[in-house]
């Protein structure tokens, strides 16, 4: 290998550690992001974000389906009720919420109308959802622990920082738009724009705690990851209850018809039902003593034979039965007198009427087939083929 080669070599290397050493001085590395649709899991629980959150954090989150779960909370957990629970928290259930949290439970509720919420009514709020407020920064109010709103680029939505006591942090969160506003009991702090239109509302309850918000909206899939929605509810958390078990009763199921009669309906039914009982006690007919079938009157052979008579002509049956007797006579007849048999018909009749003692019509109407159709022509006709037949 010669000495040109050999520099070559050198100078490409000494160039590709030069330009390597310039790249890395202008560039770095950064992470980049991108929005992308929600998959599968995340449309079907629109807190997938918070749970997996808490679930990094060490305080797992255990979704809650059924309505008659809300009646066994552990003790000194938390809850997180989202809205559009009317159907699944009864005033009967509500007062039982209210002593889990007076027993040392902390709830974290979303606030719905006063008339379709217990606990909103228990808790003296009004939730104002027909007027729709931006929060402009003419309405900036210092309010307690809540500091002055700051209005974003028009158009767009404005934030809120809220200042939990005895804590310096400032946690900005987006600003709701509709107002909560409490007359008894006060609430220990509040944030919100003006005095009577607030995000937030805590109230201290017995041993235990009550955060009221707007709507949960702030911790869902969207929102989670705006301002300082996670930092706030985690500021929370830590605070009101560091320790116990979380559970997050959203989009629970709706009781079929049986379960809600059963649990709100019951004093009803069970009226109905004694009414119902009363009601057949009173039209049901009630009976005596069992009566002695009476004994049926034996009949004599006559009218039995009568019976079978008349059975035998409604079926048609007499055609039948002459037949069967002239059959029988024609045979009688060939074997006792056989030259009658060889007799036109006309000289044939006349030999049997005198043989047996009677008119010639007579025997003519008893062995012509069609002519008896009447009871009485069969009567005649039987009796008039019985007399010939003891004559032969």
């Amino acid at each position: 290998m010669n000495r040109t080669v050999i520099w070559s070599l050198v100078t490409i290397t000494v160039l590709a550690t030069l330009a390597g050493l310039w790249f890395l001085e202008n560039f770095e590395q950064v992470p980049s992001s991108r929005w992308e649709m929600p998959q599968k899991e995340a449309r079907r629980n629109p807190y997938l974000a918070l749970e997996r959150l808490f679930e990094q954090l060490g305080r797992p989150v255990k979704r809650i389906n059924s309505p008659r779960s809300l009646d066994d909370l552990p003790a000194s957990g938390v809850l997180i009720l989202d809205e559009n629970r009317r159907r699944n928290v009864a005033p009967e259930r509500a007062e039982r919420l209210l002593s889990w949290i007076h027993s040392g439970g902390y709830l974290i509720v979303a606030a719905e109308n006063v008339g379709d919420d217990p606990l909103i009514a228990k808790l003296g709020l009004r939730h104002d959802r027909a007027s729709k407020l931006l929060c402009d920064a003419s309405d900036v109010a210092d309010i307690g622990n809540t500091a002055k709103p700051e209005a974003r680029l028009s158009g767009r939505p404005t934030s809120i920082e809220v200042g939990l006591p005895d804590d310096d942090t400032l946690y900005r969160i987006e600003c709701s738009g509709s107002g909560l506003s409490s007359s008894l009991p006060k609430p220990v702090w509040h944030a919100g724009p003006t005095e009577n239109r607030n995000t937030l509302l805590h109230f201290v309850w017995g041993r235990g705690q009550i955060t009221v918000v707007d709507d949960l909206k702030f911790l869902n899939n969207r929102g989670i990851g705006k301002f300082d929605h996670a930092e706030l509810i985690w500021a929370l958390l830590k605070r009101y209850q560091p320790q116990g078990e979380i559970r997050l009763a959203s989009r629970m199921e709706i009781p079929t018809l049986r379960q809600w009669l059963a649990e709100s309906a019951w004093m009803v039914l069970i009226s109905a039902a004694v009414l119902i009982a009363l009601w057949l006690w009173r039209i049901i007919p009630r009976f005596g003593g069992t009566q002695a079938t009476p004994v049926s009157e034996r009949r004599d052979l006559t009218q039995h034979l009568s019976a079978i008579g008349r059975s035998v002509w409604r079926e048609g049956g007499i055609t039948h039965w002459l037949t069967v007797v002239r059959q029988a006579i024609q045979k009688r007849l060939a074997l006792r007198h056989p030259y009658l048999k060889r007799q036109e018909a006309s000289e044939q009749r006349i030999a049997l009427a005198k043989l047996a003692v009677c008119k010639t019509k007579d025997i003519w109407s008893a062995l012509t087939p069609g002519q008896a159709q009447t009871p009485d022509q069969f009567t005649k006709a039987i009796q008039t083929l019985q007399r010939l037949d003891q004559c032969l």
